[in-house]
């Protein structure tokens, strides 16, 4: 029986529509050129945009020139991955970037086979466009995240879990089960994949769960875990403690309203027009789930969202956290629009997706254009502006006093200095006399190994006098004014402390 029989549409389309329906389909090769352009889109945007890396895109850096089993905050995936982009395309800010943004093209091609396998080729077709296109995919393609290869991995694993269903072929389950592992070392939010296919199975499919072929997939999947379970048991669970604590330990003041916060941002990273239109699918849910095709999509969108919508009420939570459930989602949009051949709407909201993209990309010089007072204030790309004019003016004092260790007590500091300063690899520690992990330079670095050797301090607050004490002598270097990761110029101190005593 083939996927399409497997998980028919429903209703056969109506005699009107038979010569829309008989048409080309548009192909593969318009897909890709598609794709192509989006990223070379992305890639002049970011280049024109004036922005160095993020805080994590630098820390993951960082990570990929000390490759281990696990980090404090994240599994070993993203520093592997970017670790194979920099060989590929170097160090610079591209380089950094370029295999990261090379997913969302990846995954929406995923989306093309999920969607023909689960409609037809026209739906495929519309499935990939909307996916390219979100606003969600938009932003997140501009850099290197854990986003990036969870969302392919998120999608990989929908298709071989179809394939599955269509087959129970041994080699299909063993695809599933690479594909979860690689997603678990990008994220754990891959755990929520697998809570969704158990599920499924469990409501249509428990003959399966009596076979070998899930429990292959599963073991597969652990055993990609392992090691990095292995790492967090040796290093006391640094991530698994910071996993719960992002998940259930924080509390928020206004539940109600985190809540809300966090849907307008679903809706949003959906678009206004196919976001309006989710409401109105989600408010008819029960015809929904009676097509297939739309309810095993909803299995795998469904249960994510519900999670992280119970974060952001627990403590909040970014808009980007549910963004892999939004891309079954849209295959699902594009397979009911299709099927009642809403075209129009189709386009419409692709062209407003690509406007929101477009403002968003180009906000530098619309705010330049506009003559806006404080037009930073407003600048999508704020937080990652300024960081390599503070390392220019950082460099010579390291340089200078090349026997000192890089000080700081935080970490976006710490990391983005790695990043500027590269070249001159200076030993990077971060101040924690309480030796407690709060941050992977805390967990990593310890300053008591560095006896009676000198210091180059940067703070952008004024240190406490009990760290300078912690050294017999004190020299403030400069203050340098720096709009580093903010609209205006705010001051960084640089001290160089001699012959740590310590802690």
């Amino acid at each position: 029986m083939s996927a399409l029989r497997l998980f028919p549409l429903g209703n056969p389309a109506p005699q009107s529509a038979i010569g829309e329906l008989t048409r080309p389909i548009p192909g593969l090769l318009s897909l890709l050129i598609l794709s192509l352009s989006i990223v070379a889109w992305r890639l002049l945007a970011i280049s024109g945009s004036g922005a160095t890396l993020y805080v994590d895109e630098a820390q993951y850096w960082l990570w990929s020139q000390h490759l281990e089993w696990g980090y404090f905050s994240k599994p070993p995936g993203i520093a592997v991955f970017m670790r194979v982009s920099t060989a590929l395309f170097g160090d610079g800010l591209l380089g950094v970037k370029a295999l990261a943004m090379l997913c969302y093209p990846l995954a929406a091609g995923f989306a093309f086979l999920i969607g023909r396998r689960l409609y037809d080729g026209r739906s495929a077709w519309w499935s990939a466009v909307i996916v390219m296109t979100l606003p969600i995919y938009a932003w997140l393609g501009l850099f290197a995240s854990t986003d990036a290869l969870l969302t392919v991995c998120w999608l990989a694993g929908i298709w071989c879990y179809l394939r599955t269903l269509d087959g129970d072929r041994w080699f299909d389950w063993l695809a599933l089960g690479l594909v979860v592992g690689l997603g678990l070392l990008s994220k754990y939010t891959m755990l929520i994949f697998v809570a969704g296919a158990f599920l499924h199975l469990c409501c249509f499919y428990r003959a399966r769960l009596l076979s070998c072929g899930p429990w292959i997939a599963l073991l597969v999947a652990l055993a990609m875990i392992a090691p990095n379970l292995a790492w967090n048991v040796a290093h006391d669970f640094p991530t698994l403690r910071h996993t719960a604590e992002i998940t259930v330990q924080r509390q928020a003041g206004d539940r109600i309203g985190a809540l809300a916060g966090f849907l307008a941002a679903q809706w949003f990273a959906f678009g206004p027009l196919f976001g309006s239109l989710v409401v109105i699918g989600l408010w008819r849910w029960r015809k929904l789930l009676r097509n297939p095709a739309h309810r095993i999509l909803l299995y795998f969108a469904m249960p994510l969202c519900i999670v992280v919508g119970i974060q952001a009420a627990m403590g909040g939570a970014n808009a980007n956290w549910a963004a892999p459930a939004l891309a079954p989602a849209a295959v699902a949009m594009a397979g009911w629009l299709v099927g009642e051949h809403r075209y129009k709407t189709l386009v419409a909201g692709v062209v407003v997706n690509v406007v929101l993209a477009a403002a968003a990309y180009h906000a530098p010089s619309l705010l330049k254009v506009a003559d806006m007072a404080n037009p930073g204030r407003y600048n999508p790309f704020i937080r990652a502006i300024g960081w390599d004019e503070l390392g220019r003016q950082f460099r010579p004092f390291i340089q200078a006093h090349p026997e000192a260790v890089l000080l700081a007590d935080n970490r976006t500091v710490l990391a983005h200095l790695a990043y500027e300063l590269r070249d001159l690899q200076p030993e990077i520690v971060s101040w924690n006399p309480e030796g407690r992990a709060g941050d992977h330079f805390k967990l990593t670095t310890h300053l008591g190994r560095y006896p009676g050797r000198d210091a180059l301090l940067i703070s952008d607050h004024p240190p406490e006098a009990a760290m300078l004490g912690r050294y017999s002598a004190v020299r403030h270097l400069a203050t340098l004014r720096v709009a580093a990761g903010s609209a205006l110029p705010r001051p960084f101190e640089v001290f160089l402390l001699h012959e740590f005593k310590g802690y």
